[in-house]
Formats: structure tokens, C-alpha cells, sequence
């Protein structure tokens, strides 16, 4: 009874959207509307992806509008709102409207944008990696400014294009411990589980040669040498102790 009720409400949306009158009225509003925040969002986008490629910061100590210390995100788009009058209106309307106002020019909108663009050059690479049909594991952590430390996950592989090897930087991972089994448990789950990467296509590990990662029992290699026994591990020449003093 309700299904039948719903798609009989849902044909005569239809008819009459075909039609005259008030609903032609609220169709041509709505898409109005759709075209507006579509061409906000070019915008937006725009500035996110030209200081996400030049791996410029976003924010700085406030978000208002006319503020110099309002940051590169608010400030790229007030230097082009000054030869475009359609952003120059938008921000003029919008821009410090404050919370609960949709205007697309928030942090939370920017940090969503990142999100989805970011997940959006994942899976591309997932897709590189897939077709290059095997690869292999880097890995490399450090503290960031909050002193929380990241785990840094790069994958090596044949550019399926030319056949070059290439290193796509995948993602960072905040520690939970340092041990070699637990940074297996965190790496391991990521790539089979959010990036649909089979780990068995595998064919090396390489890392430092600290104990945690090269330790012949409870090393980190070793843990994930037992989820594939391909995937041999190869000391990374660059970070060993003794070659510390050519380095420098």
C-alpha cells in the first residue's frame, strides 16, 4: 500500500513537472539554486587544488573576510574575487555570515573538499598499483608538530604508462605503538581494507634497520613476511647507521 502510494506521488511529481504553473516556477528556482552553489564551488575548488599542489598552508590565526592574517585559503579567493564579480558577490553576502549559514567558504567545507579529493587521487593510485600488477612496501615515521607520531605509507611500482618506477605517496598513519606487531596490525588492515590493495601482489619490503622494523622475530617485515611470504625484506641502505656519515 505505501509503495504503491509513494510511486503514485512520484508520477504525478513527474507529470506536472512537464507542465505549467507553480511546480514548472519551483523547478526553474531549483535549478537556480543548483547552478549557484555549482559555480561556488568551482571556485572553491579551484583555490583548494592550487595550494594542495603547491602543499602551501591553508589556514592562518583567523577565517574573516578582510582580515591579513585570515590565511592563503580566504586570501586566494579574495584576490580572485577581485576580477570575478560573481565570488566578489558571494563573499560580499556570505562571507562572514557566521555558523549555520551555508556559504562553501568554511573551514569545515574546505576540510571536506580536501577529504573527498584526497580519497579521489587514492583510488586512482589504487588504480596504478592494480594494473601494475605487483609492488612493493616503504615505510618511514616521524613526529609532527603536536609530537604525535606518523607512519608514512609509500608504495613502489612500474608505472603502467612507461614502465618507470614510480613511489605514490598513500596516506599517514598516527602511531599507537612502536612495536613492530602493532605497526603491522595498523598497515596491513589500511591496505587490504581501505584501499582494496591485495597485499599478496607484494614483492618487497623496505625500511630502516632499527629493531623494530628489521627484527628477526617481532620485526615489523617479519609480521607481514608471515601474511606473504614474498614480500621479502630489503634494508634501506639510506637510513642505515653506517651510512650516516656519506649521507651527511
Amino acid at each position: 500500500m505505501k509503495i504503491a502510494l509513494l510511486r503514485d506521488s512520484m508520477l504525478t511529481y513527474l507529470n506536472r513537472r512537464q507542465g505549467f504553473g507553480l511546480t514548472q516556477k519551483l523547478e526553474e528556482q531549483m535549478k537556480g539554486e543548483r547552478e549557484y552553489w555549482q559555480h561556488v564551488l568551482q571556485r572553491v575548488i579551484a583555490v583548494i587544488q592550487t595550494l594542495a599542489e603547491r602543499g602551501l598552508p591553508f589556514r592562518g590565526s583567523n577565517d574573516t573576510f578582510g582580515s591579513l592574517q585570515n590565511g592563503n585559503f580566504l586570501g586566494l579567493l579574495e584576490l580572485v574575487a577581485q576580477f570575478d564579480p560573481f565570488l566578489a558577490s558571494h563573499i560580499s553576502k556570505y562571507g562572514n555570515a557566521g555558523k549555520g549559514n551555508p556559504s562553501y567558504l568554511s573551514k569545515t567545507i574546505c576540510d571536506e573538499l580536501i577529504g573527498l579529493m584526497s580519497d579521489k587521487v587514492r583510488s586512482a593510485i589504487v588504480d596504478e598499483i592494480s594494473t601494475a600488477g605487483y609492488f612493493s612496501l616503504c615505510r618511514l615515521s616521524t613526529p609532527d608538530l603536536s609530537h604525535i607520531d606518523q607512519l608514512s605509507i609509500v608504495l613502489r611500482c612500474a608505472s603502467p604508462t612507461d614502465g618507470k618506477p614510480v613511489e605514490p605517496f598513500i596516506t599517514l598513519l598516527n602511531l599507537k605503538s612502536h612495536t613492530g606487531e602493532e605497526m603491522a596490525k595498523q598497515v596491513l588492515p589500511y591496505l587490504c581494507q581501505v584501499c582494496k590493495i591485495d597485499f599478496s601482489k607484494c614483492r618487497g619490503q623496505c625500511y630502516d634497520n632499527a629493531a623494530n622494523m628489521s627484527g628477526r622475530y617481532q620485526g615489523m617485515h617479519k609480521k607481514l613476511l608471515e601474511q606473504n611470504k614474498y614480500a621479502i625484506f630489503i634494508p634501506c641502505v639510506a637510513q642505515s647507521q653506517s651510512c650516516w656519515p656519506q649521507c651527511c
